[in-house]
């Protein structure tokens, strides 16, 4: 029941939680003293990081606060020690994203030529380390903005595009803008895909956890709270998001030249190409885009991999250029459009 006792403590700090929930709660925090403490550790972080939002200008002593609960709990004889629950970390986590949140702010001070910037053109890739020697591998068609210093507050980055990034653990907070999206850790690996184009942002965690804030209605919003294997879709359009266990290996494949592919759409499968082999394709008819298909694309050539995706659509394609089409087998495809 640990994953649904976090969920009920939220809840009922919350005032949410339904007859039905308290019942189960009640029945969890009398099972053993430990889930009583529990239980009391949980609201206590909760309360601290309310009272931040409540009084921002005292941030330290709202994280000091924090960290004394999250340091209390790891002292405590082994007896009396439980587990810190995932939405403790959360809690936590909602504080570090309101630090910077709003020392963002201030970064209005910082000139032009405190920043470096790396940018990729579809079908080019890099790896680099940032300044705290995180590891950023940077996808086709993509830009990463980022300080050249990363002495302040916090470790600010800004994203266009897709990248992995695998984070070095400091106690400062380690933020990704892209867009009206945040995504905050202290040292985790992850994946952003947040291609302008493409109107969301999906963001998938391989290890560690991540907290993904949205700018909503000009106020920063905690909207999902991610471990290993999951990941979150949000529309930057409508604002809908949408959440699921997933496979991060498969996601984050395409740092070795491969692609893992489950029932995907074959239109999703070529904006990927597109970005990785820096090739156009387009489909003769709309609807052969709604194809889906699984596949695995290992190290293969965008040849190699077109060859591998029509036998597995029984679709067709055209190769002029740079330029690919996908069409039925009957068909050949082209554009006499430039």
């Amino acid at each position: 029941m640990e994953d649904n006792s976090y969920r009920l403590i939220v809840e009922y700090f919350e005032k949410t939680i339904s007859d039905e929930g308290l019942t189960q709660l009640q029945e969890w925090i009398e099972e053993s003293p430990e889930n009583l403490a529990q239980f009391s550790e949980t609201i206590q972080i909760l309360e601290a990081s309310k009272s931040y939002f409540k009084q921002p200008e005292h941030t330290e002593n709202s994280w000091a606060k924090i960290s004394a609960h999250i340091d209390q709990s790891q002292n405590r004889p082994t007896k009396h020690k439980f587990k810190l629950s995932w939405i403790a970390y959360a809690a936590a986590c909602v504080v570090i994203c309101a630090t910077a949140w709003f020392t963002f702010q201030s970064m209005s001070g910082l000139s032009a030529s405190d920043y470096a910037e790396v940018a990729n053109a579809d079908g080019k890739h890099s790896t680099f380390k940032l300044p705290d020697n995180s590891i950023v591998y940077l996808g086709g068609g993509s830009k990463l903005r980022y300080l050249k210093n990363f002495s302040g507050e916090k470790r600010d980055v800004q994203l266009e595009g897709e990248a992995f990034f695998d984070v070095v653990h400091q106690a400062k907070p380690f933020v990704v803008k892209s867009g009206d999206i945040t995504t905050i850790v202290l040292g985790t690996s992850f994946n952003i895909r947040a291609y302008h184009n493409e109107h969301k942002v999906a963001v998938t965690v391989q290890s560690g956890k991540v907290g993904v804030m949205a700018n909503v209605n000009g106020k920063s919003q905690l909207v999902k709270y991610l471990i290993k294997n999951e990941q979150i879709s949000i529309n930057t359009q409508n604002g809908i998001y949408a959440f699921n266990n997933t496979d991060a290996g498969a996601v984050t494949s395409w740092i070795n030249n491969d692609f893992i592919f489950y029932n995907t759409t074959y239109r999703d499968i070529a904006v990927s190409l597109e970005h990785h082999y820096g090739a156009s394709i387009r489909f003769t008819e709309q609807d052969l885009g709604n194809v889906r298909l699984t596949a695995k694309l290992k190290g293969m050539t965008l040849v190699d991999a077109m060859e591998t995706l029509s036998a597995l659509s029984g679709l067709g394609y055209t190769q002029k250029g740079n330029q690919l089409f996908i069409s039925h087998n009957n068909q050949k495809g082209g554009s006499i459009m430039k």
